[in-house]
């Protein structure tokens, strides 16, 4: 039997992946292992991946996978992502032209949730400003005055794995949880739980602080833009861990100019300094640069889930596949922002 060829780009190597799973790995595949820090242009990545039949990559090494890249790789069978979310991927295009797709949907779960919960404590405490005051770099025009969570409503948006932890994170604060979801299954796995659900205005009115825990669809418009966030209380908190284009920045940024937000974080890098610097200087909007997931803990788990995703890939079966040819879905990730014409729904990734 011909082995398969699959083509692994990522930053660290050989060390990505757990070094059990090399051995396993090299029995059913031919192996090529590309080392570098970013992502090869349309034509390098059409030279080193053209003999794929597999290509397994970290989001930092994954080239920008068009038509014009598919064109030019028609041994393509399997991508295997070291990543949760995978909204930069056109899944429609990808299961057009007979390409899989194979993710790590719960390998920061714990990571990621804890980093929401951490953002919130930030915007609440005022915690990341006080530290600039000790270092005489925040404005005198900064506040440090904060505000207690206990008692507090938290509205998380997407009640899936991450947001789950979430609010169980939250009764331990002693907050008050509230959720939306689009998906029937995860409303009545909250219900069970005693989470209230409903619609998504109705969350974002009722809340104090606001979590966006959903992923985030190809090419989906905002889920909070500037007439969802207008629904909120005045004053209110808002944390964005898993994708910043569920969130409408501009919107964010005059909502949090005119009072409507007293906070906004983002585990991403979202202002510029030039223009909007007064509101990091001030602590208002707090940016995290995608950081949530960077663990020890994370790291470990998911070079080993990587290199097991990736052996059941070469040897056919497929595990937590978005798409693969012939049909084989062993766990369906739930895309969570759907594209509409209305006003956008929310999600989540399972």
């Amino acid at each position: 039997m011909t082995k398969r060829n699959l083509v692994v780009l990522s930053r660290r190597g050989r060390d990505s992946i757990d070094a059990g799973c090399w051995d396993l790995i090299g029995r059913s595949a031919d192996v090529t292992v590309v080392q570098r820090d970013h992502a090869p242009d349309r034509l390098e990545a059409i030279k080193l991946l053209a003999s794929a039949d597999l290509i397994g990559s970290t989001n930092l090494c994954l080239p920008l996978v068009d038509a014009d890249l598919l064109d030019g790789l028609p041994r393509l069978r399997g991508i295997v992502l070291y990543a949760t979310g995978y909204d930069h991927l056109d899944v429609d295009l990808l299961h057009a032209r007979g390409v899989g797709l194979s993710v790590l949907p719960d390998y920061a779960t714990n990571a990621v949730a804890e980093h929401s919960m951490a953002m919130l404590l930030a915007l609440s405490s005022r915690l990341h400003l006080a530290h600039d005051r000790s270092r005489g770099v925040a404005p005198g025009y900064a506040s440090l005055r904060g505000m207690e969570l206990f008692g507090r409503t938290l509205g998380v948006v997407g009640l899936g794995r991450i947001g789950t932890r979430v609010a169980e994170l939250a009764g331990a604060f002693g907050m008050r949880v509230i959720g939306t979801d689009i998906d029937p299954s995860a409303v009545e796995r909250a219900l069970t739980r005693g989470t209230p659900m409903g619609e998504l205005p109705w969350l974002l009115s009722g809340s104090d602080v606001v979590a966006v825990c959903a992923s985030h669809r190809f090419g989906a418009r905002p889920a909070l833009g500037r007439e969802e966030l207008g629904e909120l209380r005045q004053g209110a908190l808002l944390t964005n861990v898993t994708r910043a284009a569920l969130v409408d920045t501009a919107a964010a940024v005059a909502a949090v100019r005119s009072g409507r937000l007293r906070g906004y974080a983002v585990d991403d890098i979202v202002l510029d300094p030039a223009v909007d610097g007064d509101l990091l200087d001030s602590g208002r909007v707090l940016q995290t640069g995608h950081s949530a997931w960077w663990k020890d803990e994370v790291l470990d788990r998911g070079s080993r889930m990587w290199g097991e995703r990736l052996l059941a890939a070469v040897e056919g079966r497929p595990l937590d596949t978005v798409t693969w040819p012939g049909g084989v879905v062993t766990e369906r990730v739930v895309s969570v922002v759907s594209q509409t014409s209305g006003p956008a729904r929310v999600g989540v990734l399972r």
